[in-house]
Parts: structure tokens; C-alpha cells; sequence
């Protein structure tokens, strides 16, 4: 019981209520909204004592309607959120180390200053569901800068080992749309799960493995047996054209029975996002000037004080991890060897500007 009066009496908080706790019961003074929303007059006392007489206020159990109305009341809270961490010890000479922390493979990488500021990260928490002969559930998170769009999966866990309080914090450096960044914890997510449903793919693919096999032993014993006595009766004409066709029908099922199998087996995967956390935290922002031929640009490399490292660089293609990057001969951007190239024909085209297909062979680039 104490477990109920303890979670009932922070829902209500949450809902604005004023609450004052009694032994078993509760004081409250709720929100005109609130208490219609929960059927209870605005100054209400609820009562978790079931030996209690009347007149000591609404008795509340696990069972009560009151459960449910609470509940139904927080259904749209807690969706999103914003921390602001407080001021961090920032790293000092991060320009010269941010050059030789980052590499331009076909350019030049020159940084030109650093300045502290205070950015924004989403962490953007997924359910997902896979189903399959099977059905597996779980959460995963995505931590996005909202500036750069890097990925910074070990940011949550620093959280303990810093002070921070609610609310909006300044922005010391332009956030990207929260569409853009949304797709990138998309993705991000994305590789998660996978990661994550490896195990219980590899589970699939054995039981799909074992059946296949079942069924093709089953049904070459069929089709050896037809051929069998083909031989043995040494058919010939009709009847032999009969048992070729009882051969081809028995393929035909052995196929339908197959792909009826790897239709069980396959895997669709469902995710959702379930909330949003906010966090405002100060670092350290690095310009730095890039340069390739005759063309030049800015970017941003950012060091961490929580994480105390750089953030590493996302291909502005797939948004892999870079630290070493190739350059767009095009417009510069960033770039993973992969979306640097062409497979087939070796030659250097972006996949950011061509996301299609190349333009010099025509070869068709796989979608990340």
C-alpha cells in the first residue's frame, strides 16, 4: 500500500496538485481540470486505510475507478522533457587538438578557433516489436546533437555524474530542424535494434534452416520414388508423361511449401517513439576550415565535457562515425569511404549529392 500512496501522491503533483500525506491518507488541492478529470471535489482526501470509518475520505485500493482516472489523467504526460546541466570544467586548446584529432583524407582540415557554447541533444526513447514465428519487444534510445546530427550513445550514462535541473536552456549555436534531427535517431535506432535482434535472428535462421531441409528431404524421397518406378516399370508414353507430371506437381508443392515456410520465418519489426528528452549542456565548439581543389567550407567539431572526448563527425550521407573523413569533391561534404565512392566503378562520387545512383556508370546505390 504504501507503494500506491507514494505513486498516487506524485501523479497528482505532477497533475498540480498541492499534497500534503497523512499516515494512510492524503490532502489534496487540486486543478479545477484535475478534479473533474478524477470525479473529486478540489479539496479531496483520499483514504488508503480500508479499516477506516466513514466520513475519513474516499477509500482508494488497486482496485478503485480512481486508479484508472489517475492514469487515464497522466496518459499524455511525460512525453517530453528539458534538462539543463549545469556549468562544466571545459577543455582548454581544443583547436589544436580538435586538428589532430581530425583527418581530411583528400583535403586540407585547418581549425581556426573555439569557443564555448551550450547546445542541445535529443534523446529520443523507441519501443519496438518484432514479430515473427516469434515475437520479441524492447526499447532502445538515440541520443542526436540536434547541431551536428552525431550520434552520442554514452551521453545518459554521464548524467550522474553531474547536477542538472528542469527546464529550457540557452542555445549558444543554431539547432537543426527537430524533423532532421528526428530521422537521424530514426536511424540511429534503427541500427540499435538490429544489433539488438541479432541473436533472435540467428534463432530464426536455424529453426528456417532445419525446415527447409526437413521439407526438401521429404520431398526428394517423393520425387526418388517416382523416378524409382519410372525405371522400374520401364514406363514409356502416357503413363510415363503421368508420373513426369506427379514429379513436376511435387516440385511445385515442395516450392509452395517453402516459401510458405520463409514467410513464417521472416521478420517485420515495428517501432514507435515513446518520449522525448531534452538536454542543455555546455561544450566546447570548434570551427574549422576545410578545403579541397579550389573549394572551401566551415564545420563544427565538438568536444564533450561530459563524455571529455570529440564527438565524432557524421557522413552526411549515412551518418557513420567519422574521425577520418573524405571530402565531397563537389561541395565538400563530409563524407565515410563508402559514401565516397562508387563500388563498381571505383570512381569518386558522393552519395549526398548522388543519393540514386552514379552518374558515371549508372550503378544503383543501396539505400542505408
Amino acid at each position: 500500500m504504501p507503494q500506491l500512496i507514494d505513486t498516487i501522491s506524485e501523479i497528482l503533483e505532477l497533475a498540480g496538485a498541492a499534497v500534503e500525506r497523512n499516515h494512510q491518507s492524503l490532502e489534496a488541492l487540486l486543478p479545477a481540470e484535475a478534479a473533474r478529470a478524477l470525479q473529486l471535489r478540489e479539496h479531496a482526501v483520499l483514504n488508503f486505510d480500508p479499516q477506516a470509518g466513514n466520513g475519513s475520505g474516499e477509500l482508494v485500493t488497486y482496485q478503485s475507478e480512481l486508479v484508472d482516472r489517475l492514469f487515464d489523467l497522466m496518459q499524455n504526460k511525460g512525453f517530453f522533457a528539458e534538462i539543463k546541466i549545469a556549468d562544466q570544467h571545459v577543455k582548454q586548446g581544443t583547436a589544436a587538438a580538435a586538428q589532430g584529432r581530425f583527418t581530411a583524407l583528400n583535403g586540407l582540415l585547418k581549425a581556426v578557433g573555439a569557443v564555448e557554447m551550450r547546445l542541445n541533444y535529443a534523446c529520443v526513447n523507441f519501443k519496438y516489436t518484432a514479430r515473427s514465428d516469434e515475437k520479441k519487444e524492447g526499447f532502445v534510445r538515440a541520443v542526436i546533437n540536434e547541431h551536428t546530427l552525431s550520434a552520442v550513445p554514452g551521453l545518459i550514462p554521464q548524467l550522474q555524474m553531474t547536477t542538472y535541473s528542469e527546464g529550457e536552456g540557452y542555445l549558444g549555436l543554431e539547432a537543426q530542424p527537430f524533423k532532421q534531427v528526428y530521422v537521424v535517431a530514426r536511424r540511429q535506432a534503427q541500427q540499435i535494434i538490429r544489433h539488438e535482434l541479432a541473436d533472435f535472428q540467428r534463432s530464426l535462421r536455424r529453426r528456417l534452416q532445419r525446415d527447409v531441409s526437413r521439407l526438401n528431404e521429404y520431398y526428394q524421397s517423393l520425387i526418388d520414388e517416382i523416378r524409382r518406378k519410372i525405371a522400374r516399370r520401364q514406363l514409356e508414353g502416357k503413363e510415363r508423361e503421368d508420373q513426369e507430371g506427379r514429379v513436376r506437381a511435387t516440385e511445385l508443392e515442395r516450392n509452395r511449401k517453402i516459401a510458405d515456410v520463409h514467410a513464417k520465418y521472416a521478420v517485420k519489426v515495428e517501432m514507435e517513439p515513446i518520449s522525448l528528452l531534452r538536454l542543455n549542456l555546455p561544450a566546447m565548439v570548434v570551427t574549422a576550415e576545410l578545403r579541397c581543389r579550389k573549394l572551401s567550407r566551415e564545420t563544427s567539431f565538438i568536444w564533450n565535457p561530459l563524455l571529455k572526448e570529440f564527438e565524432a563527425a557524421p557522413c552526411e550521407s549515412c551518418g557513420a562515425e567519422l574521425y577520418a573523413m573524405q571530402l565531397c569533391e563537389e561541395k565538400l561534404h563530409l563524407l565515410c569511404r563508402d559514401c565516397a565512392q562508387c563500388e563498381k566503378c571505383q570512381r569518386s562520387i558522393c552519395h549526398r549529392c548522388h543519393p540514386g545512383k552514379c552518374p558515371k556508370c549508372g550503378e544503383i546505390f543501396q539505400r542505408i
